[in-house]
């Protein structure tokens, strides 16, 4: 029997885009390999490494340097789904993505993120593409930029995500609540007090997990390092601070944390654990990253979501406040109160804990695998990419 031929496309433009297609590829590779043969590629690799360097620092110097300005776009083409927007972000590849199609043959696409997914829908719509396009969507708040008709099939997170899809014009059956594929880690809940013990931690102790993503807090490590250390001096709690891959905030932070014996805190740079630190923790301080709130929520991890980026970050920080899961908070002042009134109440973490577990479908990786090889089934390996 011949196998099918699965192409997932993501981006690191934020990396839980890429999160989630890795996660997905490593479900249906640990699951069905003698049936697919899956390749996940970052799409920004098939652009002039020039051009793709530009996409990206152009996106991080945005959301980090002037993020009224991207609020302020994110606000006003929200609602854009049938506007040239579209016609801006399907433009931007095309060729090059054609040429890479002339030399393979898919019998799907999965895009976790909106720009493939939208050239890849503008082919279809040209009748250039024939094969099954399913999208993941990678946020709690669905932008417009995300919505195309020719898509077949909508992986969301939420039910406020398939409202929204429904509201725009998807038809209800080209939508399946699967939840954010996440790394196989999460597919069980670990136990709290063996991770502690793993780690070394203090078990009498409450842990408050400080990470923001693979690229760390965007330099708000020192800012929530100082608006905290106050309740190192009175309350029984142990910080774990998640550096991701910037080695710089790394070596400075475990500096200053070495020469203040009143703080008791552990500094990772970027690391592949975040499964069983997330299970030693009592709460999570993070910015508003989709796949970083997930894994939270799968671990029954309260948040406190500080200074999301403007846009889609705050969406999603509304999904898990909504949900009773989290609280948002935008000023050192607020967080140190938001983390000193959380543990001295351990009934509301309690109580946080359990909303968020109920938040998200559970297994979501192997849901969206089954939902992406039930499509492939039902077209049995015919289609193909005419070049």
């Amino acid at each position: 029997m011949s196998q099918a031929r699965i192409l997932i496309l993501s981006a690191k433009y934020g990396e839980g885009h890429f999160q989630a297609g890795e996660a997905l590829a490593q479900k249906i590779k640990a699951k069905w390999s003698s049936q697919v043969e899956v390749s996940h590629l970052d799409f920004g690799h098939l652009f002039f490494k020039k051009t793709d360097y530009f996409l990206r620092t152009a996106y991080t110097n945005m959301v980090t340097k002037t993020p009224e300005i991207w609020r302020l776009i994110f606000e006003k083409t929200i609602n854009s789904h049938l506007s040239g927007l579209k016609k801006f972000v399907s433009g931007v590849g095309c060729g090059t993505l054609m040429n890479y199609f002339q030399d393979f043959s898919y019998d799907l696409i999965v895009c976790t993120h909106f720009i493939p997914a939208g050239i890849l829908a503008e082919y279809k719509r040209k009748r250039l593409l024939t094969v099954p396009l399913v999208t993941v969507i990678t946020d709690y708040l669905v932008h417009g930029i995300w919505i195309y008709p020719e898509v077949d099939l909508y992986l969301v997170g939420s039910s406020d995500a398939s409202f929204r899809l429904q509201k725009a014009g998807i038809h209800r059956e080209k939508i399946l609540l699967t939840g954010i594929p996440l790394r196989p880690g999460f597919d069980h809940k670990l136990p709290k007090e063996e991770s502690k013990k793993q780690l070394g931690l203090c078990a009498e102790k409450k842990t408050v997990l400080v990470m923001g993503g693979s690229a760390g807090h965007s330099g708000k490590e020192f800012e929530i390092l100082d608006s905290l250390r106050p309740l190192a001096e009175t309350l029984p709690v142990q910080f774990l601070f998640v550096c991701g891959s910037d080695q710089d905030l790394y070596r400075e932070l475990a500096s200053k944390i070495k020469k203040d014996p009143a703080v008791q805190a552990r500094i990772y740079g970027y690391v592949h654990n975040i499964p069983q630190l997330m299970a030693a923790s009592d709460l999570l301080i993070t910015k508003g990253g989709a796949l970083t709130i997930s894994e939270a929520l799968s671990s029954g991890l309260p948040l406190i979501m500080y200074k999301p980026i403007p846009g889609h970050e705050n969406g999603n920080a509304a999904f898990v406040v909504k949900g009773g899961a989290g609280v948002k908070v935008t000023s050192p002042q607020e967080l140190r109160s938001s983390v000193k009134y959380l543990l001295q109440n351990p009934d509301k973490l309690t109580e946080m804990s359990s909303a968020a577990v109920k938040l998200l479908p559970p297994q979501a990786a192997d849901k969206a695998a089954k939902a992406v090889l039930g499509l492939v089934e039902d077209q049995g390996f015919k289609n193909k990419v005419i070049v």
